[in-house]
């Protein structure tokens, strides 16, 4: 049941966002009513508000609008643009050049399912698209606080989940948090903030998560499950664009586990090695959309870089050396395949 003081809030605040909307013409920055057209999704709702723009123009250089406009449902803790300009100065250029750490804080701010306030205030955590849970308090005086960050508008609702404004921009965890200290600590390489694994990895690769992967990239569903050796060597390679951009293409994507079987420093001197790298990469993946039940259908497959893999069906599914371990991931641009081996040309 809400606290009485959470309920008084939710009552305030509700009134004054009422009251935003109903002003004169000349206040464009409006935080939104509770009761938008149920027709509007996330971003639409979000983008008539005025007050999202910021957040907005992040989505759009994360390649997560897709995501957002997804069937869902889900609950976004959506931070108003006076909450991103207090960041330090030159966070926001910093993290539209490093669209790997924006979309790890972007994906932190988005739980699965339509969580109202009333469910909101009976949880002490929650498990975000980002793979890192928040957490949740009540305070003493009935106001309710994701991580650092305060609620501060209530159960807005749209065609696809349910919007709560929040006075702060909330970070996954890295080493130093983003906005404790000066811009140029905010990005310092690949991975500095969690992304990805643990139970979206899973969700993923059951297929339980089709209808959010399928409006994103290969590249981000591949960091989203847990693929990050991978994602690292499409990085050092110049291959992100191709993976994010262009398409179809089917990958068979190998585990950490597979690159850590590799020799020790092979990693290493592939990273050194950009044109290697990617040739050893393109090996993994074929042209189209290429799903299980045609891999069981064939003997080979002509691979982007040139080269055939074979194809195996004797003992289960297998790639050359490699065993498929989970099929049929689909994402924007195409269809992953995990695999427990690394493919050499």
């Amino acid at each position: 049941m809400l606290n009485k003081n959470f309920k008084l809030m939710i009552g305030l605040l509700t009134i004054m966002a009422l009251g935003f909307v109903g002003c004169s013409d000349d206040n464009n920055d409006t935080i939104l009513s509770s009761s938008p057209e149920p027709s509007m999704d996330i971003v639409e709702t979000a983008a008539a508000a005025g007050n999202f723009t910021t957040l907005l123009a992040a989505a759009e250089a994360a390649d997560l609008v897709d995501a957002l406009k997804s069937e869902g449902p889900l609950t976004v803790f959506a931070p108003t643009d006076e909450a991103f300009a207090a960041l330090p100065d030159g966070t926001i250029d910093a993290l539209l050049n490093d669209t790997d750490a924006l979309t790890a804080i972007l994906t932190y701010h988005v739980v699965p399912g339509a969580i109202k306030a009333e469910q909101v205030v009976t949880l002490s955590s929650a498990q975000t698209l980002n793979g890192e849970s928040l957490t949740i308090t009540v305070t003493n005086d009935g106001m309710v606080k994701v991580d650092d960050a305060t609620v501060i508008v209530t159960d807005i609702e749209t065609s696809n989940g349910i919007i709560h404004v929040i006075d702060a921009v909330i970070f996954p965890t890295s080493d130093a948090p983003l906005g404790k200290g000066d811009s140029s600590d905010i990005t310092q390489g690949f991975g500095r903030y969690s992304f990805g694994g643990g139970w979206i990895a899973n969700a993923i690769i059951e297929g339980r998560l089709t209808w959010l992967t399928r409006n994103l990239s290969i590249y981000t569903v591949s960091r989203l499950a847990g693929l990050n050796t991978l994602a690292a060597a499409v990085k050092a390679a110049d291959l992100k664009k191709t993976l994010i951009r262009s398409g179809p293409f089917t990958v068979f994507a190998p585990t950490e586990e597979a690159f850590a079987a590799l020799p020790d420093g092979t990693i290493p001197a592939l990273l050194d090695d950009p044109e290697t790298l990617s040739n050893i990469l393109l090996y993994h993946v074929t042209t189209g959309r290429v799903y299980a039940s045609d891999v069981v259908n064939l003997t080979e497959a002509e691979m982007v870089n040139g080269g055939f893999v074979s194809i195996s069906t004797e003992n289960g599914v297998m790639v050359n050396g490699a065993n498929v371990i989970a099929v049929d991931i689909k994402a924007r641009n195409g269809v992953i395949h995990v695999i427990d081996g690394v493919l050499l040309p």
